[in-house]
């Protein structure tokens, strides 16, 4: 990846924090600046549901600028333990 790159960590299901990060004020233009996410999408928040419909939807616009790693809370266990499971269900 070159610059400019946007590194974004532990979005936790905040919703309304990740859409303001990915605005182009902020994280900067999506088809021009590299976003870099690092996983840790779901749980503790109440919009986990939300974070990865947008992240997927990022990810099919955008295919070249916007690359996404899992993080332990996309695992089993994880899911489980916290809310992700249970708003999935629901």
């Amino acid at each position: 990846m070159s610059d400019p790159i946007t590194i974004v960590g532990d979005i936790h299901g905040q919703f309304y924090d990740f859409d303001r990060l990915t605005d182009e004020q902020v994280g900067g233009d999506l088809e021009q600046t590299k976003y870099l996410f690092l996983g840790d999408y779901v749980d503790r928040g109440r919009y986990s549901v939300e974070v990865v419909i947008y992240l997927l939807a990022l990810k099919i616009s955008f295919p070249k600028t916007v690359v996404c790693l899992r993080g332990n809370h996309e695992s089993r266990q994880c899911t489980t333990h916290f809310n992700f499971r249970s708003e999935c269900i629901y």
